[in-house]
């Protein structure tokens, strides 16, 4: 099943809604950091579901 842009992108944000609710993404004091950690996440989230290793 080939999945859309838009499916991995609401699959990605939907697991990172997750992960933050379930402190699964470390929180630090600098906002921008915090913020950081949860970009990646998303982003490595989205990335292997786009990978060519996954069709």
């Amino acid at each position: 099943m080939e999945l859309t842009n838009s499916d991995k992108f609401l699959l990605a944000k939907t697991f990172t809604e997750l992960a933050i609710q379930n402190d699964l993404i470390t929180h630090w004091q600098e906002p921008e950091a915090t913020a950081k950690e949860v970009t990646t996440f998303f982003n490595t989230v989205y990335e292997t579901l786009d990978s060519k290793e996954n069709k």
